[in-house]
């Protein structure tokens, strides 16, 4: 087993561009550990939402992104775009490339919150940080070619770098979420679930609270960086269908969950643009989609990660409110 060293100054100054779950969880694990955090984004965020420092910042616009990132020690790249192949292809090449500069003028290391669709098919189970990187859709490619960038700013100008991988994730205030989109919602509604693709292969989610526990973990590690790494998922996996009949025990809806064919959803697609970007990474939940923490577990032993039965309940009790009464 590895042994984590830290750096010396514990007091860093980090800087996470993005502020929705993950990165207002990451914020608030810093946070607790007395380290200096801003969190950016275009938008101020809701009152109360975070203790962190507040900057916006539009990570589009380098010279603001720039600006924001002197003196940083750290800088993450936590923030979601537009669930649109156009707006990938367009703004996530140009987010990285801005990110990246500003890393290298305030010599800050780069963090980035990935997922796994730059990973090649069939998923192996379980997935691995060596996993092959050849992605069958659009959205994948631009994954891999995000790493791509990371990879050459290393090569040619000594950049610092960490991903941070997850699964799908869910957890307290998670509505960008297929569990929830797909599923969640209708439940809250008192209505039965709708499950994209086949509920009964086993399926990992991470726990968002878990996810920023661990990137704070990572990024004051001295000996994490130039790799990639699996955040801490529960395990074994469970199927959508059993999460889905336990959420639904705890919302009072009906626990039936409806299998919505792949191919069904290709066709509304022809009509419903939302659907026609999710049909193309449908290929994931027809097949098992087991992910592995281990490296992360084998060099931090002493992570508690969440049990999926709390980490639901948690999520119920945060989405209770917009549940009918």
């Amino acid at each position: 087993m590895n042994t984590p060293t830290f750096a010396a100054d514990r007091r860093a100054h980090h800087l996470i561009v993005g502020d929705g779950v993950v990165g207002r969880a990451t914020a608030q694990a810093l946070h607790a550990q007395g380290q200096q955090v801003v969190l950016a984004s275009r938008h101020a965020p809701a009152a109360g939402a975070t203790e962190a420092t507040h900057l916006t910042v539009d990570a589009l616009d380098a010279p603001s992104l720039r600006r924001a990132a002197e003196g940083a020690s750290h800088l993450y790249l936590t923030l979601g775009l537009a669930y649109r192949i156009g707006v990938w292809q367009r703004d996530w090449p140009r987010i990285m490339h801005n990110a990246i500069q500003a890393a290298l003028a305030s010599g800050a290391r780069l963090l980035w919150f990935d997922n796994v669709y730059l990973y090649g098919t069939p998923l192996q189970v379980p997935m691995r940080e060596n996993h092959p990187i050849d992605p069958p859709s659009h959205k994948g490619r631009v994954r891999a070619r995000l790493l791509a960038m990371l990879l050459e700013a290393e090569d040619r100008h000594g950049l610092r770098w960490l991903v941070a991988r997850s699964a799908d994730f869910y957890g307290p205030d998670v509505r960008l979420s297929i569990l929830y989109a797909a599923a969640m919602e209708r439940q809250l509604q008192r209505r039965a679930a709708w499950w994209l693709g086949d509920p009964d292969r086993r399926h990992s989610f991470t726990y968002v609270p878990d996810a920023g526990r661990a990137l704070a973990r990572l990024a004051l590690d001295d000996g994490t960086w130039q790799q990639s790494w699996h955040l801490p998922t529960a395990s074994p996996a469970p199927t959508p269908r059993e999460l889905l009949t336990e959420s639904a025990r705890l919302l009072g809806a009906p626990t039936e969950v409806r299998a919505l064919p792949v191919a069904l959803v290709r066709t509304l697609g022809l009509a419903v643009p939302l659907l026609r970007e999710v049909g193309e990474m449908l290929y994931q939940n027809q097949q098992d989609y087991v992910f592995s923490s281990e490296k992360f577990m084998a060099r931090y032993p002493d992570f508690r990660i969440t049990p999926y039965a709390e980490g639901l309940t948690a999520m119920i009790a945060s989405l209770r409110p917009a549940a009918r009464t």
